[in-house]
């Protein structure tokens, strides 16, 4: 393999895309006619022959450039993203995201029960006969609550814009996976919708050291993106799933890329958002207030 190739990376790489294939360890070494052991050093950035990462890339279903991480990388399911993410997020200095309606690492510890319920609801009877539904969903799981614990570890600085709109529609549905729930459901779900947006209403308002977050009030892009700072580099990844009310795990393509166009861009476009957006008190009011009213 050509040394220009970051082989840690592609280790990584290979990793996120067989959680989201939903192979373990075991499973793929033999589809590939190799020893756990292999696999492992694979993983962990050994060098690797071209043709077994072609034989990789088409038994987890992506591409040898994705595995190389030539121009852009891309997952078609939550699960080897936040796989990725955990990844990037461990060598971060500074993350920069756009979420709605919630970023996940600036969630309550009681989130994660809500999630699991939010993604059992969600499953409709045609994905409920999937043998491998409930491994995808302990797999995102896993990684989230991976993820909070790494960032709180870690402690990288978080700038974070959310829409109000989002958050006011989270607090007007609620923690629901799926429409048409009882009404009795319906209220206890919209309190933990109320409770999440206290906290961050809370945050707001002590401003913890390292996280910043800002309310955009008027239209907001409908795809989350995180910038991810490590020294001079620059990451970007894009996604169309959602950890949250209605969640959505695997309808659309998640991508990640270092292109100084789409990063330049989204710096940008963050930048604008965030010279406008409410923060401290003043933001912490409007979730508040919002709190408040009745749905």
């Amino acid at each position: 393999m050509a040394m220009g190739f970051n082989r840690a990376e592609i280790g990584s790489r290979v990793r996120a895309y067989r959680l989201g294939a939903g192979f373990n360890a075991d499973q793929l070494a033999s589809k590939l006619g190799v020893s756990r052991a292999a696999l492992y050093r694979i993983e962990q950035g050994e060098i690797v022959k071209v043709d077994v990462l072609e034989n990789i890339a088409a038994i987890l279903g992506t591409s040898l450039a994705s595995l190389l991480g030539v121009g852009a990388e891309y997952h078609s399911n939550a699960a080897s993203y936040q796989a990725r993410m955990q990844q990037l997020e461990k060598n971060a200095s500074h993350i920069v995201a756009l979420f709605s309606p919630l970023s996940y690492l600036l969630t309550t510890e009681d989130y994660d029960k809500d999630l699991a319920v939010m993604l059992e609801e969600s499953v409709s009877p045609r994905t409920r006969q999937r043998a491998d539904r409930k491994t995808e969903q302990q797999a995102v799981l896993k990684t989230l609550s991976e993820r909070r614990k790494q960032a709180r570890e870690r402690k990288p600085s978080i700038t974070c814009l959310i829409s109000l709109e989002e958050l006011r529609r989270l607090v007007t549905l609620g923690l629901v996976g799926r429409l048409g729930l009882p009404a009795a459901v319906i209220a206890k779900r919209r309190a933990a919708a109320r409770r999440e947006v206290q906290h961050l209403a809370d945050m707001m308002t002590t401003e913890p050291v390292g996280i910043q977050i800002g309310l955009i009030e008027d239209v907001a892009p409908n795809v989350a993106f995180q910038l991810f700072y490590k020294g001079n580099d620059v990451l970007l990844g894009t996604s169309p799933f959602r950890i949250a009310e209605l969640p959505n795990l695997h309808v659309g393509v998640a991508m990640i890329t270092s292109n100084p166009e789409a990063v330049d861009l989204h710096v940008q476009l963050f930048d604008q958002l965030w010279g406008v957006c409410k923060r401290g008190s003043e933001g912490a009011r409007l979730l508040e207030d919002m709190i408040k009213q009745k749905f």
